[in-house]
């Protein structure tokens, strides 16, 4: 699945982590509706990143993994 030239498995270093150059993947997205008209407003990005051992996963805008694409 594709949208927004972003794709699920894209690999990026997240702007909350860019001290340590973590490594972070696509894995899915979120549509956010109107509660009222129930058109979509936009799509969300979920990521998840290895810390310590554990797999951890966020929430980020498009922007941030279009900018801070990993070259594969």
């Amino acid at each position: 699945m594709t949208i927004k030239n972003v794709t699920i498995g894209d690999q990026f270093i997240n702007t909350t982590h860019r001290k340590s150059k973590r490594v972070s993947t696509v894995v899915d997205f979120i549509e956010r509706r109107s509660f009222v008209t129930g058109k979509l407003i936009s799509y969300e990005i979920v990521s998840q990143h290895e810390f310590m051992g554990q797999t951890m996963k966020g929430t980020c805008p498009f922007a941030t993994v279009v900018m801070n694409r990993v070259n594969k």
